[in-house]
């Protein structure tokens, strides 16, 4: 269970992946905070539990938020996660029971909460990946190869791989078919959180341009920050530049919350 006396990073995992991509990035950080990374329905441990859209899924996350019982926190959502967890910041800050404590929000080349930019031809090839599973594992090493700058180091490309054929093909299917062209532009509004956004230099259609142009807006303040060397999947392919930022954004934030010092 969380600490009372330190920081909880909360980290969410991109489409096709599991709370597995975070491991490196966790083990950096787990001496600072505590660190708890969750699979989202139809993915990872939860493959057999198809997500019924972002309503859903939105408030199986926010219950088991509650349940965690968190004081002091941090949300980190990796492309599909970062629209989940912007999703869930705006609970949060409309006063959502069970969700107080959020203290800023990282998003790692996070699908914005309107309508993710994608090429539509790319995306109805992608809609057809799951179609033959004797073909996932190929399948798997091109997406890999598709959304890194150079690859994956050995352990994480296997563990990439693995989290990819886990998947549930429905659940890919409806992120791209529905839940990643829908407009949730209105319910994010304008986030107080402090803000840390991080796009991968090579990242072709959530890079920083569209960074700045979708999500940078739903933030009174957030800092925009470029990886060199990496393309999508920055979680596995610089842990620790990735971990660098977020604990010291964490650390900052976590700061800034604490009560003053009494005279």
């Amino acid at each position: 269970m969380p600490s009372d006396s330190r920081s909880t990073l909360v980290f969410l995992h991109s489409l096709g992946s599991s709370r597995h991509e975070w491991d490196g990035v966790s083990e950096r950080l787990k001496a600072r905070f505590d660190t708890i990374a969750l699979d989202l329905p139809g993915f990872g441990d939860r493959g057999d539990q198809d997500g019924e859209g972002i309503p859903s899924v939105l408030d199986d996350l926010c219950r088991r938020l509650v349940d965690l019982d968190l004081t002091r926190w941090v949300l980190v959502g990796h492309s599909m996660g970062g629209k989940f967890a912007t999703l869930i910041a705006a609970r949060a800050r409309d006063d959502a029971a069970g969700l107080s404590g959020l203290l800023g929000l990282v998003l790692v080349a996070g699908s914005p909460p309107s309508p993710e930019p994608m090429d539509e031809d790319r995306r109805a090839d992608m809609l057809t990946w799951f179609d033959d599973p004797t073909k996932t594992s190929d399948t798997a090493r091109r997406f890999i190869e598709d959304n890194t700058a150079d690859g994956l180091p050995e352990a994480a490309g296997r563990q990439a791989v693995a989290d990819f054929r886990r998947t549930s093909p429905e659940a890919w299917r409806g992120w791209l078919a529905e839940g990643s062209r829908e407009d949730w532009s209105a319910q994010a509004g304008v986030l107080a959180f402090p803000g840390l956004i991080i796009a991968g230099a090579e990242d072709a259609d959530l890079g920083e341009a569209a960074q700045r142009r979708w999500n940078a807006p739903h933030f009174r303040a957030a800092d925009v920050v470029v990886v060199p060397h990496a393309a999508h999947l920055i979680p596995q392919e610089q842990p620790d530049r990735l971990a660098d930022l977020i604990g010291a954004f964490a650390t900052t934030v976590g700061a800034a919350a604490l009560p003053a010092p009494a005279c």
